[in-house]
């Protein structure tokens, strides 16, 4: 999976919410929208509806050039082609996560019944998925554990992306658990402990990875 991929991906995705956007407007009444949902599917947070309808293909398109400038303004000594399956796979993902979310907000509106059940599933795929692609990762400055350890030392880098990758799986899979099996509201720690476990795990393994080396 080449860049290519996600930016076509990115660019039909802004498309798609638009698109979605212009057809859905005449059939929803002027007025406050639901935007922001809690873990179990009701509305609690609102915007002026034509802010709701745009402000998601606009989010996506940033996020999109974003993404795009970014591997240009790498140093030299950081080439992003040594790790383009990881940086297009977290593209794809985040990308996609944001316009089902359009989706979902615009169901809402429409009266669909949606279930929020696939928002839910999301991080612990896109952990599963980054989580797969991340031991072959190679030293650059944008995606990967980017500690002053496994940046000074490309030994250090991959024996850490080598532990990265079981350990963000291990971490979507609570992740996944979590929401097929607990009810919505203790979803929240169960993210936030599982995404920053194994963030904390990893970071810690790089430093004593540099450590070791360093004694040998």
């Amino acid at each position: 999976m080449k860049w290519p991929v996600s930016k076509t991906f990115s660019v039909l995705m802004i498309a798609a919410t638009t698109g979605l956007s212009l057809w859905a407007r005449p059939q929803i009444p002027e007025g406050p929208m639901g935007t922001h949902f809690d873990l179990s599917g009701a509305a609690n947070g609102f915007m002026p509806r034509d802010t709701a309808l745009m402000v998601m293909p606009l989010t996506l398109a940033a996020i999109t050039l974003l993404l795009w400038v970014l591997p240009y303004m790498q140093p030299k000594s950081g080439k992003l082609e040594r790790s383009a399956s990881v940086y297009a796979v977290s593209w794809i993902g985040v990308v996609a996560f944001l316009g089902f979310g359009h989706l979902f907000i615009v169901g809402h509106a429409l009266g669909w019944v949606l279930s929020a059940q696939p928002l839910l599933l999301g991080p612990g795929v896109l952990f599963i998925l980054i989580g797969n692609f991340m031991p072959k990762a190679q030293r650059n400055y944008l995606v990967g554990v980017r500690t002053p350890w496994t940046l000074s030392d490309e030994r250090v880098w991959h024996k850490t992306h080598r532990l990265a990758g079981p350990v963000m799986m291990l971490a979507g899979l609570i992740m996944l658990g979590g929401a097929l099996l607990l009810p919505p509201v203790y979803l929240h720690w169960v993210f936030v402990s599982a995404g920053l476990g194994s963030a904390l795990i990893v970071v810690v393994a790089s430093y004593f990875y540099a450590r070791a080396l360093k004694l040998t």
